[in-house]
């Protein structure tokens, strides 16, 4: 399994595995997952979320989103697992993201709320290609990595001092099912 250090500083690290799925899950992701859009607040303002979205884990909340506790579907579950024999982490969370073209997008953000541990957050990718954008809060540095149909992004550490992003892109756009597992405390 080849992969692709893309940031390393201490103990913040990004590294990519460019294949590391033998085969795309995107149509059964497509149809098992409890995929939905929600309204969020952004300076005092209601407006609908730019993809669709579900939740698998504890109760947990960001923006004004509220999500229940929920058991992670069949497949959800069984990526859960690959991931935790692979990295000996103990995922017990994802959030799905459905970006249906290049106008679903999401804004700059770092997965900070409290009752997350920042230490490993697993992002994988299935469908079409979209570049995923971080940003250095304190020295305004910027990464932009493609991400490919099977991958996995880590993201080690990169929380605190980093935000990121898929920007809406004017390209033509294919589908993209996006699950970033995390461990709530």
């Amino acid at each position: 399994m080849s992969n692709i250090v893309l940031y390393a500083n201490g103990p913040q690290q990004l590294i990519y595995y460019p294949d590391f799925f033998n085969r795309s899950f995107f149509d059964e992701l497509e149809k098992e997952l409890p995929w939905q859009q929600n309204e969020i607040r952004v300076f005092g303002k209601l407006h609908r979320e730019p993809r669709l979205t579900c939740w698998f884990g504890p109760a947990y909340k960001y923006s004004s989103i509220q999500w229940p506790d929920t058991e992670f579907s069949p497949l959800a579950n069984e990526l859960k697992e690959r991931l935790q024999q692979t990295f000996d982490f103990p995922f017990n969370a994802a959030l799905g993201n459905y970006y249906r073209s290049g106008d679903d997008s999401m804004g700059w953000h770092s997965d900070d709320e409290p009752e997350m541990d920042r230490s490993l957050i697993a992002s994988v990718t299935f469908g079409g290609t979209r570049t995923f954008r971080f940003r250095n809060k304190n020295t305004g540095a910027t990464i932009s990595q493609e991400l490919h149909d099977r991958s996995l992004l880590l993201m080690v550490h990169m929380q605190d001092d980093w935000q990121h992003a898929l920007p809406k892109s004017k390209r033509k756009n294919a589908p993209r099912i996006n699950l970033t597992f995390r461990r709530l405390k």
